[in-house]
């Protein structure tokens, strides 16, 4: 089922399938729910799957000024009322989507069921990658999106496997092109403010899992294991021919370890 809810502001395209636990799938920057569709497929076999595109991307509407993961996460939290989902959520949040997701566990630690993070750091922006996205805010106003896109989009990632993903290259020029340029500034303006999550998933009781990539050039794969080690409840997954799309670079592997953790920790 799919269909565009309005919440507080913000236009948000949803689609549910399957049926049983529910779970959601938030994606990253210059992404759409379609990142996910074979892991939805796979999900839904067995629970209930909640895609949404986050604000300015897909086909949700661009986000009103002030726009921040605490605040979406007031709307996520309203987006699951209007669904009818009464009980705990698994959350599972690549890149940007992570963020949407820690400050939504931040915001309602009783309605979390387990939460997964795939390449994406539990604290604030640090100086450099905060001038490497206002960078990428100059050069979008300048209107050289383009020129950006031909960059970020081959460093996502492993080298390895950059000749066998074709394919995938295409989806994302695809899913990148539907991104609005107030949708971009206001994604940027969220992930530069966003909070530090770290001190909140070390006394959280819900199961976590964090999956980093070896070659991984948006985000540090060793700063994402010294952050995972400082958090007693989570399990961590190096993947040691994987960039910043994990989960599409060794698929088999990565939903493998899914289906494992959800199992065991959704009793």
């Amino acid at each position: 089922m799919e269909q565009i809810i309005e919440i507080e502001g913000y236009t948000v395209f949803t689609k549910v399938e399957g049926s049983g636990r529910p779970i959601l799938l938030l994606h990253s920057y210059w992404g759409s729910h379609v990142l996910f569709d074979n892991l939805a497929r796979m999900l839904s076999s067995k629970m209930m799957v909640i895609r949404i595109d986050l604000p300015g991307h897909g086909n949700s509407g661009t986000p009103p000024v002030g726009y921040t993961f605490e605040k979406f996460a007031i709307v996520l939290n309203e987006l699951l009322v209007h669904l009818h989902i009464k009980e705990k959520i698994s959350m599972i949040g690549h890149s940007m989507g992570g963020y949407a997701a820690m400050a939504f566990v931040a915001k309602y630690p009783e309605k979390t069921a387990t939460l997964i993070l795939m390449h994406s750091p539990t604290k604030v922006a640090d100086i450099q990658s905060t001038r490497l996205r206002n960078r990428e805010g100059g050069l979008l106003m300048k209107g050289k999106k383009e020129l950006l896109l031909q960059v970020t989009i081959p460093s996502n990632f492993a080298p390895e496997n950059l000749s066998t993903m074709v394919t995938i290259v295409e989806l994302l020029n695809q899913t990148s092109s539907q991104v609005t340029l107030e949708g971009a500034l206001r994604s940027i303006h969220a992930i530069n403010h966003r909070s530090d999550s770290l001190s909140v998933l070390q006394i959280a009781t819900y199961p976590m899992l964090i999956i980093a990539g070896k070659f991984d050039k948006v985000y540090s794969a060793d700063e994402q294991l010294i952050e995972a080690n400082e958090i007693p409840n989570a399990e961590v997954m190096m993947l040691n021919h994987s960039g910043h799309l994990g989960f599409i670079e060794e698929e088999l592997l990565v939903f493998k370890k899914l289906e494992e953790f959800l199992q065991n920790n959704l009793q």
